[in-house]
């Protein structure tokens, strides 16, 4: 996959969950390269270290994962930063988490 398909996929995605860049010193699309082509660097590496595709898909998930887990905990920071009684277990109840 090259870095502009990756771009693509990045911009589709963000469509439906937009990310704000308001106060930062790089743009959305500057941004989206940058991850885009670190990526596609990544896998290239993996595939030169001698791992198939199902392998570097497995790594690329669990880095998707655990970018995931760390968005999730910065968030709920966030939301535990706005104001006193937030309730973790009830805002996820309310997300369909958790049971």
């Amino acid at each position: 996959m090259s870095p502009q398909a990756l771009e693509t996929l990045m911009s589709d995605i963000e469509t439906s969950d937009p990310l704000d860049f308001s106060d930062l010193a790089i743009d959305e699309a500057g941004a989206r390269s940058l991850m885009a082509q670190h990526f596609c660097q990544l896998d290239e590496s993996l595939s030169d270290a001698g791992l198939d595709a199902e392998d570097r898909v497995a790594v690329m998930a669990a880095i998707a994962a655990h970018t995931m887990e760390a968005n999730f905990l910065i968030h709920i920071q966030r939301l535990r930063d706005q104001g006193e009684g937030f309730d973790l277990r009830r805002w996820m109840a309310e997300r369909g988490f958790g049971g």
